[in-house]
């Protein structure tokens, strides 16, 4: 719609995981490397946690771009699950389907996987997004899945990615086991002005080299202002931005632009 009218090949500030749009900041090149060296040195379990909006599941995406050809990976994407249903989509992922309705006959397929996986030199990988909707006993069946192991390392590596909640949730003293056995904790923390300034800069580049929009200093301010740095705030903020300057033919992103697309986002009131 505006693309055209700012020199944008793409749009800039699509709410979408796309990791073309990535911003390489300090603090997500740190989880990516962290959690890879977690899965590749078999550490077992792994933990990433950060508020909504701040790059989690893009983060997700770049690591499983950045794992090789050893890894087999299972990403679960939707946690509301019972235990069997949990254990079918993890087989079903690595292509071990087993027709058992019970969590004993699945058990028995991912645990026969895992083994003839590891010895074809391959390391099995568990990715569960949005784990704060696990039930505690799914939590649970997760700790179990980590007894899948030999004497040197561990044959299936998990990792439990969510809000804060998370956190929560396994402070509780009957999940004590599953948190005292994570090996790799990271955490995703808003933006800082000057950072969002350079993730603003960052995503227009990425978009068209001959992209031709300004943001105003005021214009950064309240955006991190009424975004708290959050990035996926600062991509609605900013793509209503850019809609009422297209509107207006301006290419020029002003404070009072800001505060008008501010008023259509209701978390950013």
């Amino acid at each position: 719609m505006y693309e055209d009218f700012f020199g944008f090949m793409a749009k800039p500030f699509s709410v979408t995981p796309d990791t073309h749009f990535l911003y390489p900041s300090v603090q997500h090149e740190a989880v990516i490397n962290t959690l890879h060296y977690g899965i590749t040195e078999r550490k077992g379990f792994l933990l990433l946690t950060g508020e909504v909006g701040t790059g989690k599941t893009t983060s997700l995406r770049c690591l499983l771009n950045k794992l090789g050809a050893e890894h087999q990976t299972s990403l679960i994407i939707n946690p509301l699950l019972s235990i069997v249903e949990l254990l079918k989509t993890i087989n079903k992922d690595f292509g071990c389907e087993t027709p058992g309705d019970t969590v004993k006959e699945q058990l028995e397929a991912l645990n026969y996987f895992v083994l003839e996986n590891a010895k074809e030199g391959r390391n099995a990988v568990v990715i569960i997004d949005e784990a704060q909707d696990l039930s505690t006993e799914a939590l649970e069946m997760t700790r179990l899945l980590s007894n899948l192991e030999t004497e040197t390392h561990k044959l299936l590596q998990i990792v439990l990615v969510g809000q804060p909640e998370l956190e929560e949730k396994l402070a509780d003293k009957n999940l004590r086991q599953l948190a005292q056995r994570i090996q790799i904790f990271c955490r995703l923390t808003p933006l800082a002005p000057t950072e969002m300034e350079r993730y603003i800069r960052f995503r227009v580049e990425k978009a068209g080299n001959n992209a031709m929009v300004a943001f105003e200093k005021s214009a950064l301010k309240e955006i991190h202002k009424v975004s708290h740095g959050i990035p996926r705030i600062v991509n609605t903020v900013c793509e209503l931005a850019l809609l009422a300057a297209y509107g207006r033919e301006t290419r020029v992103i002003t404070r009072q632009l800001v505060k008008e697309a501010a008023r259509e986002v209701p978390i950013a009131l």
